[in-house]
């Protein structure tokens, strides 16, 4: 896929329109790499450079400059996503692939914004140092009752979360989704590290397999 054509997703994994939707608005796919037994590896183009130890049965199937995923091998429904300095998502009703304005650029900023968001249930903030970044996390997903929807979701509740500073992507939560999001300082902006789970039904499994391999990140120093 290239990087100016963009690809739809959703938080729950349907098709909209002929298109498959899991979680990520985005163009522009990266081979990463596949492991059959514990490996150390360097991500290729995210920055700051990511050194990471992946189990066996997982896979690094996409590698960007401001986008990076790791996921059970073949999974379309869960995995751990890092963002490079994403932007606030505008909360307007037809879901634009554009920032919201005034909202900070630091940790507290971006978890502030995330938790006066009326759509979410968020629990409350913790300090968390992951690869050498700090910054805070969060648990969230859809609060009950929530009905708003964005117009390419066939009527399931949505809330915009991120989008691409060169709007190359768009990250929105669906559903029943549920995720634990860290967002960290790091030079010139942030760096967010978000362990999804799109249908919700397995999130306490997949924190458990995730720890782990978030306890081996190491982001590199400028």
């Amino acid at each position: 896929m290239l990087r100016s054509v963009p690809v739809l997703r959703l938080g729950v994994a349907i098709a909209i329109a002929g298109l498959i939707i899991g979680g990520l608005a985005m163009a522009g796919i990266a081979a990463g790499s596949r492991s059959s037994s514990p490996v150390a590896s360097t991500s290729r183009a995210f920055q700051p450079a990511l050194t990471y130890t992946l189990p066996a049965g997982w896979e690094n199937p996409e590698d960007l400059t401001d986008f990076f995923q790791l996921r059970p091998t073949g999974s379309e429904s869960e995995g751990i996503y890092l963002f490079r300095d994403p932007k606030p998502a505008s909360q307007d009703a037809s879901c634009p692939e554009t920032a919201q304005p005034l909202v900070g650029g630091t940790s507290k900023d971006m978890i502030a914004w995330i938790r006066s968001l009326p759509g979410l249930v968020v629990s409350d903030p913790a300090p968390v140092t992951i690869g050498g970044l700090s910054g805070e996390t969060v648990d969230l997903g859809i609060v009950n009752g929530w009905t708003a929807s964005c117009p390419f979701a066939n009527g399931l509740p949505t809330v915009p979360l991120f989008v691409g500073a060169n709007g190359d992507y768009r990250w929105v939560i669906a559903g029943a989704e549920r995720l634990r999001l860290a967002v960290l300082d790091a030079p010139s902006g942030t760096v967010v590290v978000d362990i999804d789970s799109f249908d919700g039904q397995n999130v306490d499994g997949l924190l458990s397999a995730a720890d782990p391999i978030v306890k081996s990140f190491s982001f590199a120093k400028p």
